[in-house]
């Protein structure tokens, strides 16, 4: 409701101390998107039956339209946090998969390792005639300080 409008309807319901108390109390103009209902009681004090039911109404679209808004409100915080939450726990279990992972690694290179150099003590042993109580740590020597062609001496 324009200013002018408000005026007009003040004078023409003099009796509605909220519509002069809102037109003597605000410098600026009412809120462009306010609705305006009519007095709820006549000058006598009767309730206006009309005016209260559409009040109600308009309260209760209100409450339906406040409460959809919240709900989304509620729906967008809860996938907000359900994305975090996902998120938090795609982050732990990537860094607990590869820690099992790293792990399973390093053991199969272990015994690998073992592996070859079990070879190697026996091919020691075998070839150049060393106990193999010694072939098995010279060939850790070997790997240790990575010397290449040690079984040609």
């Amino acid at each position: 409701m324009s200013r002018t409008e408000l005026k007009a309807y003040v004078l023409s319901h003099r009796d509605d101390d909220e519509a002069i108390r809102i037109f003597f109390g605000r410098r600026n103009p009412p809120d462009s998107k306010a609705t305006w209902y009519g007095p709820m009681t006549t000058p006598e004090g009767l309730p206006i039956e009309e005016n209260i039911r559409i009040a109600e109404e308009a309260i209760k679209k209100r409450v339906e339209i406040d409460n959809a808004k919240q709900q989304q409100r509620e729906k967008a915080r809860e996938d907000e946090l359900r994305q975090k939450l996902e998120l938090e726990i795609e982050a732990k279990l990537r860094s607990q998969i590869e820690l099992e992972l790293e792990a399973k690694l390093r053991q199969k290179l272990e015994q690998e390792i073992e592996d070859l150099i079990s070879a190697i003590a026996e091919f020691l042993a075998s070839t150049r005639g060393l106990n193999s109580r010694l072939a098995t740590p010279i060939a850790l020597f070997a790997i240790d300080k990575e010397i290449e062609d040690f079984c040609d001496f």
